[in-house]
């Protein structure tokens, strides 16, 4: 109701400044357009949710890490064909050295560099690599290039993770398909097979965790939480690919349904008598977009859980955050491995992961 008082002088002064006709317009969409665009556009909804047409930074040459400000990385794709969408699948990977082994083959990343052997040689590294490897699953919009991600791989670099970050489809230089999230857990599978096809030859594993922020939160929870199923009908596999050694979960919502009803943009329509039905019911019930983390994160209570989450993320509220931490809480018994939430006052990226440092040696021990 304090949202409804405050609209309605703004629309008061709208119709003065802009006219009343224009004014009328934007109420239309407001109160009418918008929602039926949310009930009833599974096409709409699907591109707000991924909004993978927004691509930034432009004219990335995501064949050269090191034009985006990543040293020791190399570029690669993996193809297959997705049961989901029924077509050819190239997904757009990045690998990324720990800083230790970057300084050991730093000669290997001069220009002009032979890439078939620098392949083999980080194949080599990864195999034999006793340090952590980080599978990165990045949030909605842009790609991998993205600045903000670039700073988190610097700083896996710096702690000596070996980082792997990929494209979902629709993504990037990921084959242009639109998302599902059917879609790009498959994706993400396929990733995860990849590096575990690589190491399970090592005499001894490296320690592989999983890293989801934002919309890669939900992902990587439906990916991990189903994978004993997702590894028998999309891989075929008669025994189910293993678990990470933990799950970090940055910014993560419980369920998109709570995510929609709790973002600070729905105070816009939340008065509306039927917000409730036109924004968060289609979110309850489509397959295309329902990322239920709450759901899929307590199949799996042998996993460890770190979740980190600002109390002033304006994104994703920290209340969803929350949610989903007391939803495995609920879930698990006295003896089952650790869910740590970590509420932050300041969602300024680079000073939370600095604060949370020890915590993820922590679970890496």
């Amino acid at each position: 109701m304090k949202v409804f008082l405050l609209l309605v002088p703004l629309y008061i002064v709208a119709a003065l400044v802009l006219g009343a006709s224009i004014t009328a317009g934007i109420f239309v969409v407001h109160v009418v357009i918008a929602p039926l665009l949310f009930k009833y556009s599974k096409t709409f909804r699907r591109n707000l949710i991924f909004l993978n047409i927004a691509k930034w930074p432009l004219n990335v040459d995501y064949d050269d890490p090191s034009a985006s400000g990543i040293e020791g990385g190399r570029n690669f794709n993996i193809e297959y064909h997705s049961k989901v969408d029924n077509c050819k699948i190239k997904i757009g990977v990045w690998h990324i050295l720990p800083k230790s082994l970057y300084e050991k083959h730093k000669g290997s990343f001069e220009p002009n560099v032979d890439k078939e052997n620098l392949s083999a040689t980080l194949d080599a590294e990864l195999l034999n690599s006793k340090l952590p490897i980080m599978i990165y699953c990045h949030g909605n919009s842009n790609t991998r290039a993205a600045a903000h991600r670039v700073v988190l791989y610097k700083f896996f670099q710096k702690m000596d993770f070996h980082t792997i970050a990929f494209d979902y489809r629709g993504y990037a230089d990921s084959t242009n398909v639109l998302p599902t999230e059917d879609g790009v857990v498959e994706d993400s599978l396929i990733v995860y097979d990849w590096l575990n096809t690589i190491i399970s030859k090592a005499d001894t594993k490296p320690p592989v965790f999983v890293w989801g922020h934002s919309l890669g939160t939900g992902i990587s929870s439906h990916l991990l939480g189903n994978l004993q199923r997702l590894s028998r009908d999309i891989l075929g596999r008669s025994d189910p690919l293993p678990l990470p050694k933990g799950l970090i979960l940055e910014a993560p919502f419980n369920n998109l349904a709570d995510e929609v009803k709790y973002h600070p943009l729905a105070k816009l329509v939340r008065w509306l008598p039927y917000f409730e039905n036109s924004f968060v019911s289609p979110f309850l019930s489509a397959p295309e977009h329902e990322f239920k983390s709450d759901l899929h994160l307590t199949q799996i209570p042998d996993l460890p859980i770190l979740i980190l989450h600002s109390r002033d993320d304006v994104i994703v509220p920290h209340y969803v955050g929350k949610k989903l931490h007391e939803a495995i809480l609920q879930s698990r018994q006295d003896g089952h491995v650790p869910v740590t939430m970590h509420s932050n006052p300041s969602s300024v990226h680079d000073k939370i992961l600095l604060q949370q440092r020890n915590s993820l040696l922590v679970i890496a021990l």
